[in-house]
Protein backbone atom coordinates (compact mmCIF):
# COMPACT_ATOMS: atom_id res chain seq x y z
CA UNK A 1 0.00 0.00 0.00
CA UNK A 2 3.31 2.26 0.29
CA UNK A 3 6.73 2.13 -0.08
CA UNK A 4 8.27 0.28 2.83
CA UNK A 5 11.22 1.95 2.90
CA UNK A 6 9.41 4.76 4.85
CA UNK A 7 9.15 2.33 7.63
CA UNK A 8 13.07 2.24 7.76
CA UNK A 9 13.03 6.62 7.50
CA UNK A 10 10.79 6.95 10.50
CA UNK A 11 12.52 4.38 12.64
CA UNK A 12 16.33 6.37 11.83
CA UNK A 13 14.63 9.68 12.87
CA UNK A 14 12.92 8.33 15.75
CA UNK A 15 15.96 6.41 16.76
CA UNK A 16 18.86 9.41 15.37
CA UNK A 17 20.96 6.75 14.78
CA UNK A 18 21.38 4.15 11.34
CA UNK A 19 23.10 1.64 13.91
CA UNK A 20 20.26 1.71 16.55
CA UNK A 21 17.82 1.74 13.56
CA UNK A 22 19.39 -1.59 11.69
CA UNK A 23 19.41 -2.80 15.45
CA UNK A 24 15.57 -2.53 16.02
CA UNK A 25 14.65 -3.87 12.68
CA UNK A 26 17.16 -7.12 13.08
CA UNK A 27 19.12 -6.31 9.44
CA UNK A 28 22.47 -4.47 8.53
CA UNK A 29 23.31 -0.85 8.82
CA UNK A 30 24.47 -0.87 5.62
CA UNK A 31 21.19 -2.67 4.59
CA UNK A 32 19.34 0.10 6.40
CA UNK A 33 21.49 2.77 5.05
CA UNK A 34 20.86 1.96 1.02
CA UNK A 35 16.98 2.09 1.89
CA UNK A 36 17.59 5.39 2.98
CA UNK A 37 19.75 6.10 0.03
CA UNK A 38 17.02 4.92 -2.51
CA UNK A 39 14.00 6.86 -0.71
CA UNK A 40 16.30 9.99 -0.99
CA UNK A 41 17.13 9.38 -4.58
CA UNK A 42 13.50 8.70 -5.12
CA UNK A 43 12.07 11.88 -3.39
CA UNK A 44 14.80 13.99 -4.96
CA UNK A 45 16.22 15.86 -2.06
CA UNK A 46 18.08 15.05 1.55
CA UNK A 47 16.20 13.41 4.14
CA UNK A 48 18.96 13.52 6.76
CA UNK A 49 21.59 15.46 7.91
CA UNK A 50 24.12 13.18 8.71
CA UNK A 51 27.45 12.83 11.10
CA UNK A 52 29.77 11.15 13.12
CA UNK A 53 27.09 11.87 16.11
CA UNK A 54 24.43 9.97 14.16
CA UNK A 55 21.67 11.86 11.80
CA UNK A 56 19.49 14.51 12.00
CA UNK A 57 16.39 15.33 9.99
CA UNK A 58 16.36 18.09 7.30
CA UNK A 59 13.24 20.38 7.09
CA UNK A 60 11.78 18.45 4.42
CA UNK A 61 12.91 15.20 6.01
CA UNK A 62 11.03 16.82 8.71
CA UNK A 63 7.94 17.80 6.89
CA UNK A 64 7.90 13.97 5.18
CA UNK A 65 8.32 12.27 8.50
CA UNK A 66 5.12 13.96 9.78
CA UNK A 67 3.28 12.97 6.67
CA UNK A 68 4.73 9.77 6.05
CA UNK A 69 3.12 8.79 9.76
CA UNK A 70 -0.30 9.58 8.76
CA UNK A 71 0.32 7.79 4.96
CA UNK A 72 1.04 4.68 7.31
CA UNK A 73 -1.86 4.88 9.74
CA UNK A 74 -4.01 5.58 6.46
CA UNK A 75 -2.98 2.54 5.01
CA UNK A 76 -3.27 0.81 7.71
CA UNK A 77 -6.99 1.66 8.10
CA UNK A 78 -7.80 1.27 4.88
CA UNK A 79 -6.22 -2.18 4.86
CA UNK A 80 -8.25 -3.29 7.62
CA UNK A 81 -11.38 -1.83 6.36
CA UNK A 82 -10.74 -4.00 3.05
CA UNK A 83 -10.16 -7.18 5.03
CA UNK A 84 -13.76 -6.42 7.19
CA UNK A 85 -15.40 -6.27 3.93
CA UNK A 86 -13.45 -9.35 2.86
CA UNK A 87 -14.63 -10.91 6.21
CA UNK A 88 -18.42 -10.26 5.58
CA UNK A 89 -18.39 -11.08 1.84
CA UNK A 90 -17.62 -15.02 3.09
CA UNK A 91 -19.66 -14.37 6.48
CA UNK A 92 -22.42 -11.46 6.68
CA UNK A 93 -25.56 -11.49 5.00
CA UNK A 94 -26.84 -7.93 5.10
CA UNK A 95 -30.81 -8.36 4.46
CA UNK A 96 -32.46 -4.85 4.00
CA UNK A 97 -36.08 -4.38 5.55
CA UNK A 98 -38.74 -1.69 5.10
CA UNK A 99 -42.20 -1.30 5.71
CA UNK A 100 -43.08 -3.13 2.51
CA UNK A 101 -40.29 -5.36 2.93
CA UNK A 102 -40.45 -6.74 6.45
CA UNK A 103 -38.55 -10.14 7.25
CA UNK A 104 -41.85 -11.76 8.07
CA UNK A 105 -40.59 -15.56 7.74
CA UNK A 106 -36.57 -14.62 8.64
CA UNK A 107 -37.01 -15.86 11.99
CA UNK A 108 -38.06 -19.17 11.37
CA UNK A 109 -35.70 -19.92 8.50
CA UNK A 110 -33.02 -18.13 10.35
CA UNK A 111 -33.34 -20.59 13.13
CA UNK A 112 -32.78 -23.86 10.65
CA UNK A 113 -30.11 -21.67 8.20
CA UNK A 114 -27.61 -21.10 10.89
CA UNK A 115 -27.80 -24.71 12.35
CA UNK A 116 -26.61 -25.69 9.04
CA UNK A 117 -24.32 -22.49 8.85
CA UNK A 118 -22.99 -21.01 12.17
CA UNK A 119 -20.58 -19.53 10.34
CA UNK A 120 -23.39 -17.01 8.75
CA UNK A 121 -24.00 -14.06 10.42
CA UNK A 122 -26.98 -11.67 9.36
CA UNK A 123 -27.08 -7.66 9.40
CA UNK A 124 -30.71 -6.10 9.30
CA UNK A 125 -30.36 -2.51 7.70
CA UNK A 126 -33.32 -0.13 6.85
CA UNK A 127 -34.68 0.56 3.39
CA UNK A 128 -36.09 4.13 2.71
CA UNK A 129 -40.06 3.86 2.92
CA UNK A 130 -39.99 4.98 -0.92
CA UNK A 131 -37.26 3.91 -3.06
CA UNK A 132 -37.89 3.69 -6.86
CA UNK A 133 -37.64 -0.15 -8.16
CA UNK A 134 -34.79 1.04 -10.30
CA UNK A 135 -33.04 2.73 -6.90
CA UNK A 136 -33.84 -0.43 -4.89
CA UNK A 137 -32.48 -3.13 -7.32
CA UNK A 138 -29.13 -0.55 -7.70
CA UNK A 139 -28.49 -1.13 -4.44
CA UNK A 140 -28.67 -5.17 -4.12
CA UNK A 141 -25.00 -6.44 -3.59
CA UNK A 142 -24.15 -2.86 -3.17
CA UNK A 143 -25.93 -1.61 0.18
CA UNK A 144 -28.19 -4.41 0.15
CA UNK A 145 -27.64 -8.33 -0.16
CA UNK A 146 -31.15 -9.51 -0.38
CA UNK A 147 -34.26 -8.26 1.20
CA UNK A 148 -37.83 -10.31 1.83
CA UNK A 149 -40.52 -9.61 0.21
CA UNK A 150 -43.25 -10.09 -2.76
CA UNK A 151 -41.32 -10.24 -6.30
CA UNK A 152 -42.19 -8.22 -8.92
CA UNK A 153 -42.07 -10.88 -12.11
CA UNK A 154 -42.22 -8.48 -14.96
CA UNK A 155 -40.14 -5.03 -13.86
CA UNK A 156 -37.36 -6.96 -11.82
CA UNK A 157 -36.98 -10.16 -14.39
CA UNK A 158 -33.43 -10.32 -15.61
CA UNK A 159 -32.43 -7.09 -12.85
CA UNK A 160 -31.95 -9.67 -10.43
CA UNK A 161 -32.70 -13.05 -8.29
CA UNK A 162 -35.96 -14.55 -6.75
CA UNK A 163 -36.17 -17.43 -4.72
CA UNK A 164 -39.87 -18.14 -4.14
CA UNK A 165 -40.48 -19.65 -0.36
CA UNK A 166 -44.60 -19.20 -0.91
CA UNK A 167 -47.14 -17.82 -2.84
CA UNK A 168 -49.79 -15.62 -1.27
CA UNK A 169 -53.06 -15.19 -2.87
CA UNK A 170 -54.71 -11.39 -4.67
CA UNK A 171 -57.49 -10.01 -2.00
CA UNK A 172 -58.77 -6.54 -0.95
CA UNK A 173 -58.94 -4.17 1.47
CA UNK A 174 -61.05 -1.32 2.03
CA UNK A 175 -61.77 0.82 5.28
CA UNK A 176 -64.15 -0.01 7.81
CA UNK A 177 -66.73 2.71 6.75
CA UNK A 178 -66.58 0.69 3.10
CA UNK A 179 -69.98 -0.69 2.39
CA UNK A 180 -67.99 -4.15 1.65
CA UNK A 181 -66.36 -3.77 5.12
CA UNK A 182 -68.68 -6.55 6.93
CA UNK A 183 -67.98 -9.16 3.98
CA UNK A 184 -65.97 -12.37 5.18
CA UNK A 185 -65.37 -12.91 1.54
CA UNK A 186 -65.66 -11.15 -2.08
CA UNK A 187 -65.87 -12.32 -5.68
CA UNK A 188 -64.95 -10.88 -8.73
CA UNK A 189 -69.11 -10.19 -9.34
CA UNK A 190 -68.96 -7.85 -6.49
CA UNK A 191 -65.89 -6.00 -7.68
CA UNK A 192 -68.36 -4.56 -10.31
CA UNK A 193 -68.88 -0.54 -10.28
CA UNK A 194 -66.03 -0.21 -7.84
CA UNK A 195 -62.63 1.94 -7.67
CA UNK A 196 -60.19 -0.50 -7.46
CA UNK A 197 -56.46 0.84 -6.43
CA UNK A 198 -54.04 -1.54 -7.73
CA UNK A 199 -50.50 -1.54 -9.18
CA UNK A 200 -49.42 0.22 -12.79
CA UNK A 201 -49.01 -2.48 -15.34
CA UNK A 202 -45.39 -3.47 -16.18
CA UNK A 203 -44.54 -4.67 -12.66
CA UNK A 204 -46.32 -8.23 -12.16
CA UNK A 205 -47.44 -10.35 -14.77
CA UNK A 206 -49.30 -11.83 -12.05
CA UNK A 207 -50.97 -8.55 -11.49
CA UNK A 208 -51.46 -7.78 -14.84
CA UNK A 209 -53.72 -10.75 -15.89
CA UNK A 210 -55.65 -10.26 -13.04
CA UNK A 211 -56.20 -6.54 -14.22
CA UNK A 212 -56.78 -8.05 -18.62
CA UNK A 213 -59.64 -10.36 -16.26
CA UNK A 214 -61.35 -6.81 -14.82
CA UNK A 215 -60.96 -5.27 -18.07
CA UNK A 216 -62.35 -8.05 -19.92
CA UNK A 217 -65.16 -9.44 -17.58
CA UNK A 218 -66.17 -6.56 -15.26
CA UNK A 219 -66.33 -3.35 -17.29
CA UNK A 220 -68.22 -0.81 -14.75
CA UNK A 221 -64.62 -1.49 -12.83
CA UNK A 222 -62.61 2.29 -12.45
CA UNK A 223 -58.91 1.17 -11.93
CA UNK A 224 -56.84 4.08 -10.13
CA UNK A 225 -53.11 3.15 -10.45
CA UNK A 226 -50.74 3.49 -7.72
CA UNK A 227 -46.77 3.56 -8.62
CA UNK A 228 -45.92 2.66 -5.05
CA UNK A 229 -47.07 1.10 -2.43
CA UNK A 230 -46.98 2.93 0.74
CA UNK A 231 -47.98 4.82 3.41
CA UNK A 232 -50.07 7.76 1.32
CA UNK A 233 -51.59 4.87 -0.56
CA UNK A 234 -52.86 3.23 3.05
CA UNK A 235 -54.38 6.76 3.66
CA UNK A 236 -56.07 7.26 0.35
CA UNK A 237 -57.95 3.83 0.33
CA UNK A 238 -58.53 4.23 4.29
CA UNK A 239 -59.98 8.22 3.74
CA UNK A 240 -61.87 7.16 0.30
CA UNK A 241 -64.64 4.45 -1.07
CA UNK A 242 -61.69 1.88 -2.68
CA UNK A 243 -61.35 -0.77 -2.75
CA UNK A 244 -57.14 -1.85 -2.31
CA UNK A 245 -55.61 -4.85 -4.26
CA UNK A 246 -53.56 -6.09 -2.66
CA UNK A 247 -51.85 -9.21 -0.33
CA UNK A 248 -52.55 -10.84 2.78
CA UNK A 249 -49.17 -10.40 3.90
CA UNK A 250 -49.49 -6.60 3.72
CA UNK A 251 -52.51 -7.15 6.55
CA UNK A 252 -49.79 -6.40 8.98
CA UNK A 253 -48.75 -2.64 7.38
CA UNK A 254 -52.18 -1.00 6.56
CA UNK A 255 -53.92 -1.97 9.65
CA UNK A 256 -56.19 0.95 9.63
CA UNK A 257 -57.89 -1.34 6.49
CA UNK A 258 -59.56 -4.50 6.48
CA UNK A 259 -58.33 -7.51 4.37
CA UNK A 260 -60.80 -9.82 2.68
CA UNK A 261 -59.97 -12.95 0.64
CA UNK A 262 -60.63 -12.73 -2.90
CA UNK A 263 -62.14 -15.59 -4.59
CA UNK A 264 -59.74 -16.01 -7.13
CA UNK A 265 -56.77 -18.23 -8.05
CA UNK A 266 -54.07 -15.56 -9.17
CA UNK A 267 -51.45 -15.40 -6.18
CA UNK A 268 -48.57 -13.50 -5.99
CA UNK A 269 -44.66 -14.80 -5.54
CA UNK A 270 -43.16 -14.45 -1.94
CA UNK A 271 -39.92 -15.04 -1.15
CA UNK A 272 -35.75 -13.62 -1.41
CA UNK A 273 -35.09 -11.19 -3.87
CA UNK A 274 -31.13 -10.99 -3.92
CA UNK A 275 -28.25 -9.96 -6.38
CA UNK A 276 -27.48 -11.41 -9.92
CA UNK A 277 -23.83 -11.79 -8.56
CA UNK A 278 -24.02 -12.44 -4.72
CA UNK A 279 -21.56 -13.16 -2.07
CA UNK A 280 -20.05 -16.63 -1.29
CA UNK A 281 -22.56 -15.66 2.35
CA UNK A 282 -25.19 -15.25 0.47
CA UNK A 283 -25.37 -18.23 -1.93
CA UNK A 284 -24.78 -20.04 0.99
CA UNK A 285 -27.70 -18.16 2.63
CA UNK A 286 -30.17 -18.82 -0.25
CA UNK A 287 -29.11 -22.28 -1.03
CA UNK A 288 -30.01 -23.59 2.65
CA UNK A 289 -33.39 -21.94 2.45
CA UNK A 290 -33.77 -23.40 -1.09
CA UNK A 291 -33.49 -27.08 0.63
CA UNK A 292 -35.02 -26.35 3.97
CA UNK A 293 -38.06 -28.85 4.31
CA UNK A 294 -40.81 -26.74 6.14
CA UNK A 295 -44.01 -25.84 5.86
CA UNK A 296 -43.85 -21.58 5.16
CA UNK A 297 -47.69 -20.57 5.17
CA UNK A 298 -48.22 -16.12 4.49
CA UNK A 299 -51.96 -15.49 6.10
Amino acid sequence: MYNHQLDAFIKVADLGSFGKAAESMYISSPAIIQQINLLERHCGFKLFNRSNRGVKLTPAGQSLYEDAKTLIRLSDDALSRARLMAEAFETTVRIGTSLLYKCRLLPTLWAKISEQHPDLKIEILPMAEYISRGDSLAMLGVKYDLWEGIYGSDAWRGRCQFLELCRTPVCCAVSPTHHLAKATKLSMRDLNGEHLVMPITGVSLELDAFRNNLLQNYPTIKIIDSSYYGVDTFTMCEVNPYILITQPVYSDIHTNLITIPLETEYTMPYGWIYANAPSHAVKKFIEAARHLQMPIALI
